[in-house]
Order: structure tokens, then C-alpha cells, then sequence
């Protein structure tokens, strides 16, 4: 007798129930897709012990006949493809026919579903076993309730995590749909708390509004771009906005939650330098793309999916949430007064971002004048135009003071400005050392004196294997010796710069590089933008109106004039509006 055989059904369902139903969030997922699928207008889910206890989703879609009620309780029974329907144009969430016969065979569920109202079935399945058909009087719709989920497969119960974990999964699959589909209502129970109430919604704005805040939505710059058949919509925050985890990136293609390397790295390179380093930004993209041109069929729970030209997708992306990085509304504002105040109220919300110490003194405040400095002055050296304008909606910004030789205090169009003029400066060398570096056309200051560094063995093979990226960067450096380098020049926007700390420090940057496998084009960046950080001028530095003026209008002709290559923000704004209405003028 041959050792291989067919296996039963149970079986076979169980085995699938371990690709598709992972814990509490699969099962909310694919129900709540089921009801957008049957074209439901509000769907309520109801949740006890974070969905380990019980899971209950109830729609008002087209509902189902009995027939139909115990077909989709089948493997592979579907009512989203036909026999001849093409799979690479998939236009629904749900098309394999696998989730509910997957999800009863690891749970207690009962489905009860009217196609037309009064007129249901009820379907109780226990552990994948069919226990009871009846007719019942039920709403049109569906409802499931799924209990004691993994009862029978303890194994797969032991790794879940705590009802805290497991309801905050849950949360957030309910979330991700109320974003996509705003035209529908969603409601999400957790025993007697409700976590979720969203009304129908005009627009995703409005959508955007009840789940994350209005406070949180407002902060947003939206975007909209159409190119080659595509359409991408959606909000980006802020830089400075950033958060420490990726809970409030939310990406979709064609309606469909993903979670695509692709478009996560996209979104990544349309932020650039602007993002500290573990810090996300706030981003809400809707894709559109022709159906025939992506593969949502390469994974069992379909939150991955394939482009047929990745790249092209990427770099329309990419360009689509960069669009709205350069509006205006990326500067933040140091705060929105709601109520009136007092004239010391808006003189505390001016000066309290930038010193809080109760013995601060009058002369910290100096007037910008028109005489120019006499000794050395970093920013008396014109910077060129090397990118385009960023693009923000405000007049030239006319510089008043400098407040504790450290931040510039401007007026434009919309109000008062306060800069950080290092980190500004830093702004403005970075991307012109970039440029350079990219055109190979770095200037070189030699040094008078050259430099002899004794290195560590491994900081000598860093400069072996980036030798040349090092003398692209302006740095002229050889060999001296078994454990030696010589430094014989550097760039010439760094020449104030302690050149053996600086060339030290790069090496350390490129050896973190290296060990993080990153490429080429990041490995030039951090370079640039450590060498930026070195060069340009500090806190606690007087400058004179000219150079006040110079810095700011070089920084406003850059690519971001809103964060340093670091993501530090670089500028605040306190607009007319909030200074009318602190001193009641409106």
C-alpha cells in the first residue's frame, strides 16, 4: 500500500486556518472585508477578552440564501471569481473562498445571513463540524459571531499574546478599513467601551478626522498626483511631527490594506533626511492602480502584493508624497492660542521654546543691525541656487533679532519666524556638499599643515574600502605608514572645522554604514550630513543682519528649509492669526 494519501477535510481546513487566521485580527479582517465585499454601509464589530473570547461582525450587506449560507462554510466557495475570471485583476478584498471553512474550523461560529429581511438562516459550526441549519427571522445582512477561537488547537492559543496586544490589533485592522472606505459606517465595541464610532464620512479628510483627531488631522498635508494611469491620494505629516513606531502609516492599494516593502521604501526616500533616525512620519496613502498591474495573489492573508513594474510604482509614490513636503504648511507653529490672552501670554509662547530659565536677561535679545561684522563671518560666502524653490506660500523672511547669539527671530508675510541657525546652516552646507559631491565638484582646501592620524586596524580597512568615496567627499588622505593615514586637504566649506575630528568621525560614521549593509547613496548622505553638522555654524554665535539675511534666504532655496539632514526641526512659526488673537484684535 502506498504511504501517500488525501487528506480529510478537518485536516485540510485546520492547516489552512494556520495561513489565514494567525490570532484575534486575522478573523476581524477577513469578516470586516467579507462585509465591504457585499457592499455593506455600516459594519459593527463587537469584541470580548481583545477578540480571544469572541468576535462578532455584523453588516447590512446583500446577505445570502440558505443555499449559499452553508456553500460558504465550503473550501474554495466563492461568490468573487467565476470560472473564467482572470486572477491577475482581482477587484474585491476577499476571492479565495478560504477564510470562513478556515476560521470555523478553529473556532464556535454561528452565521445567520438574509438576503431579503425576515427571511435568514442560521448556521452553527463547531471545531468545523456543520451542527445546525434553521430558518430564522433576520435583518437583510450578515452576521457572524466567532467564540473560544483555537478551542480545539491549544497549541496555536498558548502564542497568543495579552488581551491588551490582541485588542490593539484588533483596533487597529477596524481603523485601517474605516480609512479606506469612508463612505462607510464603522462601529467597534470591546465589551461595554466603545473604541471606534465613525459615521459615514464625506471625504477622507472627514474620515481621517474621527479616527486620529481633528488636532491630528489638521497637521496633514494632503496630496493628489495622477501619472500613467495611476492615482495616489493621502495625507503626509509633518516631519516634525514624527512618531517613534509605524502605527500611523496606513497604505492601501486599490482599497486593499498592504504591508509592501516597496511602497514602505517609497515613503522612506520621499522623506529623505528630513527623519531622525527611529522616528516615522504620519502618512495615509491610497493607491490606485489599473488591476492588471498588480498581483494581489502571493500571500494567504493578502496584506502583501506584487507590481508588475515595482519600480515605477516606487518612484511615482516617492514623488507623490514628496509633493506635499514642500507646502507651507510643513513649518509648525509654536502653538494655537483658542482662547484670548494676555500680551505676556504671547510674549511667554515667543520666548518659552526657546529658554524657560527664570533669569533670563534683557540683553540676551539683540537688535539685527545693518553694520557688518568685521572678523570671520561663516555665512558671509553667497551659497548658490543649486535646487529649486521648496515651494513655500510666504514673502522673503526679514530677520529682527538674534535671541541669545543662538535663533533668528524674522517676520514674513505670515507672521513671526524662529530659526535655529546652526541646524539652518546645516540645512543649507548639506545640500550644497551634496550637490557637489554628486557632480564631483567639491572644492578642496589643502591643508597648511597635513595631519598624520594613527588609526586601528579596523578603522584602516573603513578608509581602504572608501577611500574613493572619501576623496569625492573633498577629502585628500593616503596612506603613511603600517597604521597611519595622512590628511593632506578637506573640503573647503569645512575648513574652520577640526579636520582630524571631522575625518575621524566619518570613518566611524562609514564603519556603522558598512556594518548596517546600507547603500551607496546613504552611505554619501551620512557622510554629508556629518560633515554638514561639523561645518556649520553653532549656537551661542553673533551674526549681523547681512548674515541673518544671507542664511535665510539660502535656506529657503533649498529642497526642505523645515528640518536639518538630521530631522531636528529648524524653524517654528507664531502666525499673525494667534498674535491678533492673543491681543484680542479679532
Amino acid at each position: 500500500m502506498g504511504r501517500i494519501r488525501v487528506l480529510d477535510d478537518l485536516l485540510v481546513n485546520r492547516i489552512a486556518a494556520g495561513e489565514v487566521v494567525e490570532r484575534p485580527a486575522s478573523v476581524v479582517k477577513e469578516l470586516v472585508e467579507n462585509a465591504l465585499d457585499a457592499g455593506s454601509s455600516t459594519v459593527e464589530i463587537e469584541l470580548a477578552s481583545g477578540g480571544r473570547g469572541r468576535i462578532a461582525v455584523v453588516d447590512d450587506g446583500i446577505g445570502m440564501e440558505r443555499d449559499d449560507c452553508l456553500l460558504a462554510l465550503e473550501r474554495h466557495a466563492t461568490s468573487k471569481l467565476a470560472k473564467g475570471d482572470r486572477l491577475d485583476a482581482i477587484r474585491t478584498l476577499g476571492f479565495r473562498g478560504e477564510a470562513l471553512p478556515s476560521i470555523a474550523s478553529v473556532s464556535r461560529l454561528r452565521l445567520r445571513s438574509a438576503a431579503r429581511h425576515g427571511e435568514g438562516t442560521e448556521v452553527e459550526v463547531h471545531g468545523g463540524r456543520v451542527q445546525a441549519v434553521r430558518d430564522v427571522a433576520s435583518p437583510r445582512g450578515t452576521s457572524i459571531e466567532v467564540e473560544a477561537l483555537f478551542f480545539n488547537v491549544p497549541a496555536r492559543r498558548k502564542f497568543l499574546r495579552s488581551e491588551a496586544t490582541e485588542l490593539a490589533r484588533c483596533t487597529r485592522v477596524v481603523t485601517h478599513y474605516a480609512l479606506a472606505f469612508p463612505g462607510v459606517g464603522f462601529r467597534l465595541r470591546h465589551g461595554d467601551r466603545v473604541l471606534v464610532d465613525a459615521a459615514p464620512a464625506p471625504d477622507r479628510a472627514e474620515r481621517v478626522a474621527q479616527i486620529h483627531g481633528r488636532e491630528f488631522a489638521r497637521a496633514l498635508l494632503p496630496f493628489d498626483v495622477e501619472r500613467d494611469g495611476f492615482r495616489a491620494r493621502g495625507f503626509a505629516g509633518r516631519p516634525v511631527d514624527a512618531l517613534g513606531t509605524r502605527d500611523a502609516q496606513h497604505l492601501f492599494v486599490n482599497g486593499r490594506q498592504v504591508q509592501d516593502r516597496v511602497l514602505l521604501h517609497a515613503v522612506a526616500e520621499a522623506y529623505g533626511d528630513t527623519m531622525p533616525r527611529g522616528r516615522f512620519p504620519a502618512v495615509l496613502l491610497f493607491l490606485e492602480v489599473p488591476f492588471d498591474r498588480v498581483d494581489v495573489n502571493v500571500h494567504p492573508q493578502k496584506t502583501e502584493v506584487r507590481f508588475v513594474r515595482s519600480s515605477e510604482i516606487h518612484d511615482f509614490v516617492r514623488d507623490a508624497v514628496g509633493s506635499a513636503l514642500s507646502h507651507a504648511r510643513a513649518v509648525p507653529t509654536l502653538g494655537d492660542l483658542r482662547e484670548p490672552a494676555s500680551a505676556s501670554g504671547i510674549a511667554a509662547a515667543l520666548l518659552g521654546y526657546l529658554d524657560d530659565r527664570a533669569d533670563a536677561a534683557p540683553s540676551v535679545f539683540a537688535a539685527a543691525t545693518a553694520e557688518p561684522r568685521t572678523e570671520t563671518d561663516p555665512c558671509a560666502a553667497p551659497v548658490p541656487r543649486l535646487l529649486v524653490e521648496a515651494g513655500l506660500e510666504t514673502a522673503r523672511a526679514i530677520p529682527l533679532a538674534q535671541y541669545r547669539e543662538s535663533y533668528i527671530v524674522a517676520q514674513d508675510a505670515q507672521g513671526l519666524l524662529l530659526v535655529d541657525q546652526h541646524v539652518a546652516h546645516e540645512r543649507v552646507l548639506y545640500e550644497r556638499y551634496l550637490a557637489q559631491a554628486e557632480a564631483d565638484a567639491v572644492e578642496v582646501q589643502r591643508l597648511l599643515f597635513p595631519r598624520t592620524l594613527e588609526l586601528a586596524p579596523e578603522a584602516l580597512v573603513v578608509f581602504e574600502d572608501e577611500r574613493g568615496e572619501l576623496a569625492r567627499l573633498g577629502f585628500l588622505a593616503e596612506r603613511f605608514g603600517p597604521a597611519a593615514v595622512r590628511l593632506d586637504g578637506v573640503p573647503s566649506f569645512a575648513g574652520e572645522a577640526d579636520p582630524e575630528r571631522l575625518f575621524r568621525t566619518l570613518l566611524g560614521e562609514a564603519a556603522g554604514v558598512r556594518s548596517a549593509a546600507i547603500r551607496e547613496p546613504e552611505l554619501r548622505r551620512r557622510l554629508v550630513t556629518t560633515a554638514a553638522c561639523h561645518a556649520a555654524i553653532k549656537v551661542n554665535y553673533p551674526l549681523s543682519r547681512e548674515s541673518m539675511q544671507r542664511l535665510l534666504d539660502d535656506l529657503f532655496r533649498t529642497e526642505n528649509p523645515t528640518t536639518c539632514p538630521h530631522g531636528r526641526p529648524i524653524l517654528f512659526r507664531l502666525t499673525l492669526d494667534t498674535i491678533e488673537r492673543a491681543f484680542q484684535r479679532r
